[in-house]
C-alpha cells in the first residue's frame, strides 16, 4: 500500500502544512475515518477534526456512509476527496498539436480537447489555450473559484520558468524566453506552472501509468531530443532552476558527435528521434521535422540505430543508478511503440551482460501515450495544492 508523504506536526504555525498532510493522506488512502487519519499522520484527533471540518465546509471533502465498528461509541464516518471540489488544467504544446485537459482533484479527466496548431504563432497558440480552457470549464460547469490552476508542458528546456532553445527542437525559435507563465496567468486568471515534457510525462506516468507502483523512478523521455524526469518519494524533483533531469546532455562518447550545447558526444546525439531519422535519410539533424509515423513504418531499417542508442543508453542508465538508485527506469516519449519495444529489449540485453546479482536495473516501458504530458501538467497544480512541502514550515 502506498504511504502518506510525511507525518504531520501540531505546531501552530504549520496549519497549512497540516492541511496538506491531511489532504494527501486522504488522496492516497481514502476513504478514511478521522481516527484513521489521525493514526496515519500522527496528528491529534482534535486537530484532525478541526481540519476536516474546515475542508468539508470548503467543499474539498465529502462524507460517506456510517461505518459500523466492533467497538463502543458512535459509528465512524469515512471521508474522501470531493471530485467537484477543485479542477486543474493540463496543457501540452508541441509544434503540431495542442492538448487541453480538465482534471478534477481526484485525478479523473472530466473534459479534453485537441487542436491542430501546426504553423501557428506563439501569440495564436496562447490565445487558443485561453479560449479552449474557458470552454472546457463552462461545459463542465466548473465554477471559477474551483479552478486551482493550470500546468503547461512544452518539449523545451526551461530556465527559471521560461522555455529556452538548447539543441534540436521541434518548437519555433519564437518561443525562446517567452513569458508563458505571466501571459497565461493574466489570460486565465489563475496560477500557471510550466514544465518540460519529460518531467510532466514522469508525473503522468506516476499517476496513471507504469509509475503507479513506484515511489521512486527516473523517466527517460525520447523525443526530438532526450530528456529526463525524476519522481523521488512520490514527488517530481525539478532542481533549483527547473533543469533537473537534463539527461540528453550527459557525455556518453568522449570526443564524439558535436552537440549544439557546446560539448561532444552527448546522449541525444545518439539516442534521440532526430538521430534515428538521420540514420534513415542522412540529412542533418534538425533540417526537417521529426516524423514518428515514418520511423514506425521504417522500424526494420533502424537496427543499427537501435544498437548504438542502446549502447549509450546503458551508460546513461548505469550513471542514473549510481547517482539516484531509483526503483526503476521508465522509458517512453513520442518514440513509436514498435521502435521503443525493440530498443528496450536491446537495452536490457546490454545491461544484463554487465549486471551483478545485487545490481540489476529494472527497465520499464511507459504505458501511456501522447496525452501523458498533458495529464502530468494537470497534476502539477494538484501537487502544489494537495501535497505537503517542508518549505511551508520555514518561517518567513
Amino acid at each position: 500500500m502506498a504511504r502518506a508523504a510525511t507525518g504531520g506536526t501540531n505546531l501552530e504555525h504549520a496549519r497549512l502544512f497540516n492541511r496538506r498532510v491531511v489532504l494527501e493522506t486522504i488522496r492516497l488512502h481514502g476513504p478514511l475515518s478521522r481516527a484513521s487519519i489521525a493514526r496515519q499522520t500522527g496528528l491529534s484527533v482534535q486537530t484532525i477534526s478541526n481540519i476536516t471540518d474546515e475542508l468539508s465546509q470548503q467543499g474539498l471533502l465529502r462524507e460517506g456512509a456510517l461505518r459500523q465498528g466492533g467497538g463502543r461509541g458512535a459509528p465512524a464516518i469515512d471521508l474522501s476527496l470531493n471530485p467537484d471540489g477543485g479542477f486543474t488544467f493540463g496543457i501540452s504544446v508541441d509544434h503540431r498539436r495542442l492538448f487541453v485537459v480538465l482534471v478534477d482533484i481526484t485525478g479523473v479527466v472530466r473534459r479534453q480537447v485537441m487542436k491542430d496548431i501546426e504553423g501557428a504563432s506563439p501569440d495564436q497558440v496562447l490565445a487558443d489555450i485561453g479560449e479552449l480552457a474557458r470552454t472546457l470549464a463552462r461545459q463542465e460547469g466548473a465554477e471559477t473559484e474551483r479552478l486551482w490552476g493550470a500546468g503547461v508542458v512544452m518539449p523545451m528546456a526551461l530556465d527559471n520558468g521560461r522555455p529556452i532553445v538548447v539543441g534540436p527542437t521541434s518548437m519555433p525559435d519564437a518561443w525562446h524566453q517567452l513569458p508563458v507563465i505571466e501571459r497565461l496567468s493574466a489570460s486565465l486568471q489563475m496560477p500557471v506552472l510550466i514544465e518540460n515534457d519529460a518531467t510532466a510525462a514522469a508525473v503522468g506516468e506516476h499517476l496513471y501509468g507504469a509509475g503507479r507502483r513506484l515511489e521512486d523512478f527516473f523517466y527517460i523521455y525520447i523525443g526530438v531530443g532526450v530528456g529526463g524526469g525524476m519522481i523521488l518519494a512520490g514527488h517530481p524533483y525539478r532542481g533549483s532552476a527547473g533543469r533537473a533531469g537534463e539527461l540528453g546532455h550527459i557525455v556518453v562518447e568522449p570526443n564524439g558527435r558535436p552537440c549544439s550545447c557546446g560539448n561532444r558526444g552527448c546522449l541525444e546525439r545518439y539516442a534521440s528521434l532526430s538521430a534515428a531519422q538521420h540514420a534513415l535519410d542522412g540529412r542533418p539533424e534538425g533540417s526537417v521535422p521529426v516524423d514518428p509515423a515514418r520511423l514506425a513504418a521504417d522500424a526494420e531499417r533502424l537496427g543499427d540505430w537501435i544498437d548504438l542508442a542502446a549502447q549509450h543508453l546503458s551508460t546513461a542508465c548505469v550513471t542514473i543508478d549510481n547517482l539516484l538508485n531509483p526503483a526503476a527506469i521508465v522509458i517512453g516519449g513520442i518514440i513509436p511503440d514498435v521502435v521503443l519495444a525493440r530498443l528496450i529489449a536491446r537495452l536490457r540485453e546490454r545491461l544484463a551482460a554487465t549486471a551483478t546479482d545485487d545490481r540489476r536495473l529494472q527497465i520499464v516501458q511507459a504505458e501511456l501515450d501522447l496525452q501523458t504530458p498533458a495529464l502530468g501538467g494537470a497534476a502539477l497544480p494538484l501537487f502544489d495544492g494537495l501535497t505537503p512541502a517542508f518549505s511551508i514550515l520555514q518561517k518567513r
